[in-house]
């Protein structure tokens, strides 16, 4: 009589531990969750009550029963072990789900629809002084940052550069050599004479598209899983050349 609720207690209890976080741990080869220990045990102890029934009353419906029971604690312990990996699977559909059914971003001459990386981050393949190169978007950047290694690329003059500007990072305070860039153009959006600066050699592996450049824009906003850039008529602007001196 007292079977069937003890497997049901057990399975409750089961749950709960999985569920809540185990502040203590032993060490065997290793850090190991507590709660790998509890559900050994009790997996044990209905396995023990199972086989004990099975004994004393027999019956092929106790086997598939207990086979069962087992099976659903086999499932929540796999759960529980690829509970990471689960999480990753499930966040990839989402935003799958999200891409296919939200509203899509009709084109227009003067908009740039930007998707989201899945570190999380908006990166922009970007034409700046007509050469292409990424740019991750940053709205907490004051300027357009471009790397050093790149910096010869795009036609400026690195032997002329004055790393005197300071700046905080968050790797800590630097200083940069401020540049003026000639153009930098995102899909259909593009801005002219745009303050930037260039970051010492070897602190800066992908550009930074900042705020002088999204100042330009007449909108910056996020829909679902991408960034959605758009400006108003560009402006008439004649490109200026680019040197290191030009502020």
């Amino acid at each position: 009589m007292l079977f069937w609720p003890v497997m049901i207690i057990g399975v409750a209890v089961l749950g709960l531990l999985l569920s809540q976080p185990a502040p203590d741990a032993v060490v065997v080869g290793g850090h190991i969750n507590m709660r790998t220990v509890y559900l050994a045990l009790l997996a044990a102890a209905l396995v023990i009550a199972s086989a004990g029934r099975l004994l004393l009353h027999g019956g092929y419906k106790t086997l598939i029963h207990t086979a069962g029971w087992l099976g659903v604690i086999a499932g929540l312990a796999a759960a529980f072990s690829y509970r990471e990996q689960a999480t990753v699977i499930i966040e990839d559909v989402r935003a799958a789900l999200s891409e296919k059914f939200a509203p899509s971003e009709p084109p227009t001459a003067t908009s740039a629809v930007i998707p989201r990386k899945r570190d999380g981050h908006y990166l922009a393949v970007a034409e700046v002084n007509g050469v292409e190169m990424n740019l991750m978007v940053d709205t907490g950047a004051s300027m357009v940052l471009i790397p050093y290694e790149q910096a010869a690329a795009l036609g400026i003059d690195v032997g002329a550069l004055d790393f005197s500007m300071p700046v905080v990072t968050a790797n800590g305070d630097a200083t940069v050599a401020p540049i003026r860039l000639s153009s930098i153009r995102v899909q259909h959006v593009a801005a002219f004479d745009v303050q930037g600066a260039v970051a010492q050699p070897g602190r800066l592996k992908t550009g930074l598209l900042g705020m002088s450049f999204l100042e330009q824009l007449t909108e910056t906003s996020f829909r679902g899983d991408k960034l959605i850039l758009r400006q108003g008529v560009p402006r008439n602007v004649t490109p200026v050349p680019i040197t290191a001196a030009n502020n």
